[in-house]
């Protein structure tokens, strides 16, 4: 009988040992969704994949520190102390800022820290919290009373300390492979616009191990600092007091001219405004590396002279804080949710004094979910306004939402039928919507145009799109229409990656920096359309954007889809005479993207 209570006693005592390790990373994975509603959870542990991804580091993490002190109530505690901590931070960032913790954010811990001090975030207890706190706390008493004794011989911990050495590369395959990250999820809470909810919906410790692989932006074969400094041989430029005059852009959502294409039964009268406009400006032709989505990517191509990103986690070069260096008021709107592509953050490490959002401004002057151009527009024409009181310059970059899709096929907001023929019908009403939206917005655009017209400050406006509109699931409503889907030819995938981009000036600008501000430019990168403006104001801007404005002249194009114009051909690899040069060219975009300069 008492031999038989030992057996209970043990079994017992092993099976809380086994429930406390997994106790804690399921604590932990109750953290992981921040404010969002406990359903994430349950979808969580309907998901044996998310469940196994996120539980199995914790419990590496306590082997490896087993393997080293030979306690296990250390290797509980100071692992468990590890996890936790990094949990509690991943929650708060989700809390206070909506934006989760990335293995990159482990790199700029100090920033964090100062940022944490500074914006007086508040540290909270609450019961999911103190749960946690507990499990940890409890577990470490529990393999201290039970477990202190119960120790590996040195023989047994090196081999358990070879296994896990050989088995980390497979491990940091499984978590950095993007296929199988692409393929779990929760789909219960995924909104796909949200970066934060797709980190969100596979946990913490999974998605946070999988950010490794994209924490490194990798320099290219045989960079080095000082070979990128070598080719910045030249000197900041300051605008003149004189010549300084107010910049207005804005990228406008999906904005295409589908005129351009001779799409049967398509009505087109309605670009005229557009045109109109076209030909009192400096126009061409954006080459993206986007098509249909991907908003953001053509938006910080423009704004940063990159046309390769990185994960922003911090101040990062712009073209933004080169114009608030120069005295200008730098600012904009974009009447939508400011956890969009994460702009909340983004905008203030791209150098933005203020960014206005949905929340707390917009919402509170449209009851749309998509506001209308009629108030951004509006509103950009009052803080322009509002700056001339300030006495200094002023840059806007705004982008609208107005012409976003998805765009409904079951119903249709105009009588107007700018679709007919031989179409679905489905195919018709999301074409018609579409058109109806960025009908509307023309007539929006040129209201604020006249507004620029008559004033009397210089004022530029840059306006451009980001990337040929969503078309039906798998873009099928493009197929109806006769677009090649293979993008076998040139010709296949400019009409799928191109967009227009127009710089226009009122008479005042046109007399301080005496130019007309009329003709066709050249086809580009979004990285260039800022040198291109400057061009045309007759400035020469940081050493950087003169670097890059030679380099337009080689390659006016570069995208991240292995598609390269170089001396006006369009090709796939870079031809062997410009090589050196084109490794010149990612020096310099390695350089600007990695060393904060302001």
């Amino acid at each position: 009988m008492k031999q038989k209570c030992k057996t209970i006693v043990k079994a017992t005592i092993i099976i809380l040992s086994v429930c406390f390790v997994i106790a804690l990373p399921l604590a932990e994975l109750n953290l992981a969704y921040g404010q969002y509603p406990a359903s994430v959870f349950k979808g969580y542990a309907g998901n044996f994949a998310i469940l196994a991804l996120n539980v199995f580091p914790v419990i590496l993490l306590f082997a490896i520190f087993y393997c080293i002190f030979n306690r296990m109530w250390i290797a509980y505690f100071i692992s468990g102390g590890l996890t936790l901590a990094l949990s509690l931070a991943n929650y708060y960032k989700l809390y206070f800022r909506d934006d989760p913790m990335y293995f990159e954010d482990l790199l700029i811990i100090r920033e964090a820290a100062t940022m944490t001090v500074s914006e007086q975030y508040k540290l909270f207890l609450n019961e999911k919290i103190v749960i946690t706190i507990a499990i940890l706390l409890s577990g470490t008493v529990f393999f201290f009373y039970f477990f202190r004794k119960i120790k590996f011989s040195p023989k047994k911990r090196l081999i358990v300390s070879a296994m896990l050495l050989v088995g980390m590369p497979f491990i940091f395959i499984l978590y950095s492979n993007g296929k199988i990250y692409g393929a779990i999820e929760n789909y219960s809470v995924l909104n796909k616009w949200s970066a934060t909810q797709h980190y969100i919906s596979r946990g913490f410790y999974y998605p946070f191990l999988h950010s490794i692989s994209s924490a490194f932006d990798d320099p290219p074969k045989g960079y080095s600092e000082q070979k990128a400094l070598q080719q910045l041989t030249y000197e900041n430029w300051d605008i003149p007091e004189e010549n300084k005059v107010n910049i207005i852009s804005i990228m406008r959502e999906a904005y295409i001219d589908f005129s351009q294409y001779g799409i049967n039964g398509l009505d087109c009268s309605g670009y005229e405004l557009y045109h109109g406009l076209e030909a009192e400006s400096y126009t061409g032709n954006l080459l993206v590396n986007v098509f249909a989505g991907g908003t953001s990517d053509t938006e910080r191509c423009f704004l940063t002279g990159n046309y390769r990103l990185k994960n922003f986690r911090g101040n990062t070069n712009s073209y933004v804080w080169y114009l608030r260096e120069q005295g200008y008021t730098v600012e904009g709107s974009h009447p939508f949710y400011q956890w969009f592509y994460n702009r909340q953050n983004i905008n203030g490490y791209l150098g933005f004094e203020r960014y206005r959002f949905l929340e707390n401004d917009y919402e509170k002057l449209s009851d749309r979910y998509m506001p209308e151009d009629s108030i951004l527009l509006s509103e950009i024409y009052q803080d322009f306004l509002k700056n001339k009181e300030t006495g200094k310059p002023y840059f806007s970059f705004s982008l609208n939402i107005q012409s976003h899709g998805p765009y409904p096929a079951e119903y249709t907001y105009s009588d107007k039928e700018y679709l007919t023929g031989n179409y679905s019908e489905e195919c018709k009403k999301a074409v018609n919507n579409y058109f109806y939206f960025i009908m509307d917005s023309d007539v929006q655009l040129l209201e604020l145009v006249g507004h620029m017209r008559n004033d009397p400050d210089p004022v530029i406006m840059v306006l451009f799109s980001d990337h040929l509109p969503w078309m039906g699931d798998g873009n099928s409503y493009y197929k109806e229409m006769g677009f090649a889907d293979d993008l076998e030819t040139e010709k296949d995938f400019r009409i799928h990656y191109s967009t227009r981009y127009l710089i226009w000036a009122n008479d005042s600008a046109k007399k301080i920096l005496n130019n007309d501000f009329i003709g066709e430019g050249p086809t580009i990168s979004p990285c260039y359309l800022m040198n291109l403006t400057f061009q045309q104001c007759g400035w020469k801007g940081p050493a950087f954007m003169q670097a890059m404005t030679d380099m337009m002249e080689v390659f006016p194009v570069v995208t991240t889809n292995e598609k390269y114009v170089v001396d006006n051909q369009l090709v796939e690899d870079i031809p062997a005479e410009r090589q050196e040069l084109f490794q010149k060219f990612e020096y310099l975009q390695y350089f600007w993207r990695n060393n904060f300069l302001y």
